[in-house]
């Protein structure tokens, strides 16, 4: 009997600490989470799964770090199981399956999880639609790869740990970056293992990349240095350091050695972080990144212009077309001078940062356009530069393909492939255009008309018009962009000429498209149109009127969107939804009114009240992206106030059923 309890008391205490150990597993797992260390957190859960297998907090955490830790595949396994055995476990199961859904490129399975997410928390259902609207973006960059070949340096290059910032030498034949590896000057670590970092070079021989050096001690302190690039003479190199709160640093290529760095102007460093540098071919004008408070959020790319006395000009912002609300980082201005490369965690994109470029045209930036999968991922893209003959580039990315936490690739720009002829496609009926679609007919009235729908097929279609002074009937200059509302991507832009007021688009495919034009103290014209696959050329031509942004002018948004009896926005809303966003912030006096109008169908009062439901929809949108909430105002007006006959759905109670937005004057507060 002795025997028994002493046996029964062992197992008692065996079960008690195998408890113990499993809680105290389970909390280190949590805490090194907490603190973004994935690697240790993935031990520990592993090491509280080993005493409670098929634990479902265990697991949950175990899925999280791996996702965070970009190891995909093993975080959806392990995400999956606990979600079929608990749907509710967290608050935020459903977003990290949709993120790691994401990062598997399975975008449709993605979305689904991201709008299960937004419908259990609709407090945070912009996180989720900014998600939802990359997918759709990636989706739609991933299903038409550019023609280009991407390739890991290999481990010659690369390292287990960060390998990034390349800096090309004009040749093309030397790279800087900067590495964390093993055997820095320094030799001190961070919490996770890696060490400060360090400049390294490598030279291509004979086609291959030569294996790194660490370059000398002037460069390389015992702390942090990282390369940012290198002038297009090869005769000055730009580093970042943290001294300050993180500055730039030029060192100058001096007997065959590189100066001790010394700091950029006053005009460039600030009491804020600056994190990276890029210089014209003639010298005379510095792009970088600052995180300094009159930005529009996070870093933003600002422009220094050197004087005829050799000094480096106040820094200007680039402004809202190049600059968002989150980040945009690692300019490179190419040696043409004509187009900035740069990184953005705030543009359309397919996830992270993504790369893009952005002409410039007089003095001005154009709209960035993204380059594409698969130079950019799901994953993070960085620090893109491009040879001088636009050839070869090379940048920065963490996919898991990689030999580390981020390597270092090169971009074959021009690859020899193979195009296989194709036979011209059958003629097709001459096609229609689509609904609300405004034209200009011979006697310049304007009409709707309806589009057939036929075989899809490749469409060439030319959008082109005139923009003109509502009141006056004169010409306007103004910017016009056209937007696939699908996915919210910018497909086309054009300036009207401001002596004719004309200017032309091509609409490279079917689709659903809004059209917004924008002038400086006009209120914007909004347009939708839908266009088939047609295969047969075409032209739109139409006469696109703005009005002064004054008290009292109204005009309808034809690309908000609600689902029937919904006041829930729909993501091809968020192409307008950022027009409106745009006029507010570059016209910070206004004040507006969203309005809701519904047609006579159903109960007065419902119709009200669903109305200005979906007026609040628009303004919530504007808050919850930074415009002042005492500059906005939403009101319902039901069926009260129609523009026509409620007698016929087409050409009556469609054009009823409206979302307009009102001038109301000018705000007090900015």
């Amino acid at each position: 009997m002795l025997r028994v309890k002493v046996f029964l008391l062992i197992i008692i205490c065996s079960s008690a600490l195998q408890a113990q150990n499993f809680k105290a597993s389970l909390k280190k797992g949590d805490q090194y989470l907490n603190d973004s260390d994935f690697s240790k957190a993935i031990s520990f859960y592993k090491k509280a799964l080993q005493y409670k297998p098929g634990n479902l907090d265990a697991t949950y955490g175990l899925g999280i770090a791996y996702l965070f830790d970009f190891r995909i595949d093993e975080a959806l396994k392990e995400l999956t199981l606990v979600r079929q055995l608990n749907p509710t476990i967290g608050n935020n199961i459903d977003f990290y399956l949709g993120l790691a859904h994401q990062y598997n490129y399975n975008f449709k399975e993605a979305i689904r999880y991201f709008e299960l997410y937004s419908d259990k928390k609709r407090s945070n259902r912009y996180q989720a639609d900014f998600h939802i609207s990359e997918c759709l973006t990636a989706d739609s960059l991933y299903s038409k790869p550019q023609p280009v070949v991407v390739e890991n340096l290999g481990q010659t290059v690369n390292s287990q740990y960060h390998d990034y910032s390349p800096a090309l030498m004009a040749d093309g034949k030397t790279l800087y970056f900067t590495s964390n590896r093993a055997g820095s000057t320094g030799g001190m670590k961070l919490a996770d293992g890696s060490f400060y970092e360090d400049i390294y070079s490598s030279s291509l021989q004979d086609g291959q990349w030569s294996k790194p050096q660490k370059l000398g001690k002037n460069l390389n302190s015992d702390y942090h240095d990282a390369v940012i690039s290198i002038s297009p003479n090869g005769e000055t190199l730009f580093v970042y350091s943290e001294k300050g709160n993180g500055d730039i640093y030029f060192s100058n290529f001096e007997n065959s050695t590189w100066t001790y760095p010394q700091p950029l102007s006053y005009k460039i460093n600030s009491s804020f972080r600056e994190t990276s540098v890029s210089i014209t071919a003639d010298g005379k004008t510095l792009y970088f990144s600052s995180e300094r408070p009159d930005g529009y959020g996070g870093l933003d790319i600002y422009r220094s212009t050197k004087g005829e006395d050799g000094e480096w000009g106040t820094a200007q912002n680039l402004g809202p077309t190049v600059n968002t609300e989150a980040s945009e980082e690692a300019p490179m201005i190419h040696p043409d001078g004509h187009i900035l490369y740069f990184s953005s965690s705030g543009h359309q994109g397919m996830g992270g940062y993504d790369i893009y470029y952005s002409k410039l045209e007089g003095q001005e930036f154009q709209e960035p356009v993204n380059l594409g999968y698969p130079i950019n991922t799901v994953y993070d893209d960085n620090y893109f530069v491009i040879s001088s003959d636009f050839k070869h580039a090379y940048y920065a990315t963490g996919r898991p393909d990689g030999f580390g936490k981020a390597d270092i690739y090169h971009v074959d720009m021009e690859p020899t492939i193979e195009v296989e002829e194709i036979a011209p496609s059958e003629p097709t009926p001459e096609p229609v255009l689509a609904e609300n679609t405004v034209i200009t007919s011979e006697n310049d009235k304007e009409v709707d008309v309806e589009l057939a729908e036929p075989e899809a097929k490749t469409v060439v279609t030319v959008f082109k018009g005139k923009v003109l002074d509502a009141s006056t009937g004169l010409p306007v200059g103004a910017k016009i962009k056209m937007v696939d509302n699908n996915n919210n991507v910018l497909t086309a832009e054009a300036f009207a000429d401001p002596q004719t007021g004309e200017f032309e688009l091509i609409v490279p495919k079917g689709g659903n498209y809004g059209v917004s034009t924008n002038r400086k103290g006009y209120l914007f014209n909004s347009m939708n149109f839908r266009l088939p696959e047609f295969s047969e050329y075409q032209e739109i031509d139409v006469s696109i009127l703005l009005d002064k942004a004054e008290a009292g002018t109204k005009m309808v948004l034809k690309n908000i969107f609600f689902d029937n009896g919904s006041s829930d926005l729909r993501t091809e809303s968020l192409g307008e939804l950022d027009v409106i966003k745009d006029l507010l912030v570059n016209s910070p006096e206004l004040r507006v009114q969203i309005n809701g109008h519904t047609d006579n169908v159903g109960n007065s009062v419902y119709n009200k009240l669903l109305s200005k439901k979906r007026a609040q929809s628009v303004v919530d949108y504007l808050i919850a992206n930074g415009i002042n909430a005492e500059r906005l105002e939403a009101k319902g007006f039901g069926e009260e106030s129609p523009l026509v006959s409620n007698d016929d759905e087409i050409g009556g109670r469609e054009i009823n059923r409206r979302t307009e937005i009102e001038i109301l004057g000018q705000s007090q507060n900015g």
